[in-house]
């Protein structure tokens, strides 16, 4: 089993900064990256309806031409944002290890695991806005994107949820029921984190969302 990752905070930096002689492939990367960063923002601030591929290209200083050279519309850039979100989200889970001696408790891990995971979202906070606000846009194939998005998430939930039935560290219980509870715990205590003045700290929202998860908000025995 691969070895849980330890939480490095501040590795999520949108734009990869120029190196010496990078390559072309290097430049078009940085470059739909830079496309990817710059649209996140234009979706939080306008939402996807009243955003335009003009702001998009405005805001990176760059031709309209060069747009379509990396994205065939609004909707691909759309889409493209919320895949490599996906990816990020899963590249921040590592299977915890129960066999390895020198490994952290699970619990440890499960928390590195959470750490990581609010970094990058809290860290992104155009791209968080903007998955936020457009689960119930108007646009039906939007909110629906979106929805898939959460989805796909769950899936990961119910994944490691399944897996520790199995290492017999989480109860038997309906995993896909419990995977979106989680998920909407989850995300409720993230968008009061967004809107409040002084938001807690992550360790201290991961801290709460273990809590919660595992003794819910009973003290003690029932």
């Amino acid at each position: 089993m691969a070895r849980a990752k330890r939480y490095q905070p501040g590795a999520n930096s949108p734009i990869i900064p120029p190196v010496p002689h990078e390559s072309d492939d290097d430049r078009r990367e940085q470059r739909r990256r830079q496309i990817l960063s710059v649209a996140k923002e234009v979706f939080a601030e306008f939402g996807y309806h009243n955003a335009s591929i003009g702001e998009i290209i405005s805001r990176a200083a760059i031709a309209r031409g060069t747009f379509y050279l990396y994205f065939q519309s609004k909707q691909s850039v759309f889409d493209s944002i919320l895949d490599e979100a996906l990816r990020e989200l899963r590249a921040r889970i590592t299977e915890i290890d129960v066999d390895d001696p020198a490994a952290d408790p699970p619990q440890v891990q499960l928390r590195h695991n959470l750490l990581r995971v609010l970094d990058y979202v809290l860290g992104d906070r155009p791209l968080t806005h903007m998955l936020l606000n457009h689960r119930e846009d108007p646009r039906a194939e939007v909110a629906e994107r979106v929805q898939v998005f959460f989805a796909d998430v769950a899936v990961l939930i119910t994944s490691s949820l399944q897996h520790g039935i199995e290492m017999k560290l989480v109860r038997p219980c309906n995993t896909a029921l419990v995977a979106w509870g989680l998920l909407g715990a989850a995300r409720g205590m993230i968008e009061f984190c967004l809107s409040a003045g002084q938001p807690p700290s992550v360790e201290e929202i991961a801290d709460e969302i273990i809590a919660f998860a595992l003794r819910g908000v009973f003290v003690g025995e029932r």
